[in-house]
């Protein structure tokens, strides 16, 4: 079940940093999934920076499964996922300057 295509959205800082988001995200998400919305809630600089295996590894998780997180939230992959990642911690920087 996809929740919501994040790379349609113009503001990702938005949903980043929205605890209902990931809270929706968490409890729809298959139990394999769940330590991967847990860590995309509490720390999208890893999703933004760090390689999906690196991700898998502090996951318990396949490679698969980081992959199949990201075409959860709507995306074709998680080369994808991490540029929207990295457009949202843009976005807070500049909000933050």
């Amino acid at each position: 079940m996809q929740l919501i295509s994040l790379k349609a959205e113009s503001d990702v800082h938005e949903f980043l940093i929205s605890k209902t988001f990931w809270a929706v995200v968490y409890r729809n998400v298959p139990e394999r999934l769940a330590a991967l919305a847990r860590l995309a809630a509490e720390r999208p600089d890893v999703f933004a920076f760090e390689s999906s295996q690196k991700i898998a590894e502090r996951c318990n998780v396949s490679q698969t499964s980081v992959v199949r997180f990201a075409q959860h939230l709507g995306f074709d992959g998680f080369a994808e996922m991490k540029q929207v990642f990295q457009r949202g911690l843009r976005q807070s920087a500049r909000r933050a300057s």
